[in-house]
């Protein structure tokens, strides 16, 4: 894969390239097969292999946006992010990614009807949030899919708590906005 993603940028980023691929493909191949392996998919093996292939291709397309330096755990973290991102849409590609949780509502005993209804406007919130700019997506979907702490966030992201929680703050804001110009539109 390696002599490919080569191939794919100029001769100035290919020394990064192959040294983030050198670096991070086996930590990247733990998370996808940590990540996948949960899905219940018999094939997580080769949805992970996937899943990292399409995060170098990523990584390669913008690897301008990489910032070394400021050192290795922010290029880890960036990389982490795409691979992330890639195995939402994997999942997301298998309709099997945002599958509304029943047990978090059997409780509250809704009808057939506004089960269905509860259902659908979480798969528009879902959809949403995979519409907006990355950055807003990944926190969005991480603090409110995930349920992961702004902590939580701000490590697995490389970037500072006061970012989550503007990037939650402005994401929320956009997603209202976009939620708003569907129901208006």
């Amino acid at each position: 894969m390696l002599p490919f993603l080569l191939t794919l940028c100029d001769e100035s980023n290919r020394a990064k390239i192959e040294h983030i691929y050198n670096t991070y493909y086996d930590n990247m191949m733990r998370y996808a097969i940590s990540k996948l392996s949960s899905s219940g998919k018999s094939d997580f093996i080769h949805l992970a292999e996937d899943a990292v292939q399409n995060a170098f291709m990523q990584i390669t397309k913008y690897i301008d946006n990489i910032n070394f330096s400021r050192g290795e755990r922010d290029v880890k973290n960036y990389c982490l992010s795409i691979l992330h991102s890639e195995i939402c849409s994997l999942l997301n590609d298998k309709e099997e990614f945002y599958e509304f949780d029943e047990k978090l509502y059997q409780e509250d005993n809704y009808t057939p009807i506004e089960e269905i209804e509860i259902k659908e406007k979480y798969q528009e919130v879902v959809e949403a949030i995979k519409t907006m700019d990355e950055r807003y997506s990944i926190t969005l979907y991480l603090a409110l899919c995930e349920e992961k702490t702004v902590n939580e966030i701000a490590d697995m992201m490389g970037i500072s708590t006061k970012t989550v929680y503007t990037r939650l703050a402005r994401g929320k804001k956009l997603l209202l906005e976009s939620l708003k110009e569907k129901i208006n539109g």
